[in-house]
């Protein structure tokens, strides 16, 4: 199913959100309060939302020496001293890439383990637009992987089809190897079969193993067949390689019979 991420579909789910926030500011015990249970948590002045918070907070008349107050009492410094281990690792001898795998395959089976998806949604409520820390994530393989993942997990999070979104943008659809993840997208599956079929025009010497690869994408759905095959019918019009797209048709056509036939 296709599912589209553009600019005004997000600021509209923005506006909705800012609308309900504007409800609340008419409370300002209600306002204060939430703020307080997020001024709670452990490192909360580390969180990206925190001057939005501090904002609400002040601006409903919250008083400036309770929030420092809560603020230093729960900052328990867990990223600081996560960095300080690490530089003693390095003092000691450890690789600096081992000790940065290290700290990142740690990230990863933390994140895996309690990643929640609702709460991964309410990041561009939160937010307002795309958050500096998620297209910087993207720019490195360790990151995307774990995206990768997580979209597989969790087909629904908007914020995570949303982030493969980004991914294919920045030029990774390559890495994109799971069909489901790529299939939630049409904009994303075309960059994907665009690159399968590009394999196949370009590897004469597996062409059987391109051809099964492209086939097994194009037959995950009925959607994804429909649009394969009208797009490569197309294609297979083209003077200059035209006959390679009717054999690429007709292996896909062969290989469908074989697997739901």
């Amino acid at each position: 199913m296709e599912v589209e991420y553009d600019d005004s579909g997000w600021q509209g789910r923005t506006k909705q959100q800012s609308g309900a926030e504007e409800t609340h500011e008419d409370n300002p015990q209600k306002t204060i309060q939430e703020c307080l249970e997020k001024f709670l948590t452990p490192d909360y002045i580390m969180e990206p939302g925190i001057f939005t918070q501090l904002k609400r907070y002040f601006q409903s008349g919250g008083s400036p020496e309770e929030v420092i107050s809560m603020l230093s009492e729960n900052y328990k410094a867990v990223a600081q001293m996560a960095n300080l281990l690490a530089e003693w690792l390095i003092l000691a001898g450890v690789k600096v890439t081992e000790v940065q795998a290290m700290v990142e395959n740690h990230l990863k089976e933390m994140i895996l383990k309690s990643f929640d998806p609702k709460k991964a949604d309410t990041i561009f409520t939160e937010e307002g637009e795309t958050p500096d820390w998620l297209t910087e994530m993207i720019d490195h393989y360790t990151w995307r992987s774990l995206i990768y993942r997580l979209a597989e997990e969790y087909p629904d999070c908007l914020m995570l089809n949303f982030t493969i979104k980004l991914i294919s943008d920045a030029g990774f659809q390559s890495e994109i190897t799971s069909i489901s993840t790529a299939a939630q997208q049409i904009e994303v599956f075309s960059r994907v079969l665009k690159t399968s079929i590009v394999k196949f025009l370009n590897n004469p010497d597996d062409v059987h193993g391109a051809i099964q690869e492209c086939a097994r994408m194009v037959c995950h759905g009925q959607h994804t067949y429909v649009y394969s095959q009208v797009l490569i019918q197309v294609l297979s019009q083209e003077q200059k390689g035209g006959f390679n797209m009717k054999r690429l048709s007709q292996e896909i056509i062969k290989y469908a019979l074989q697997k739901y036939f």
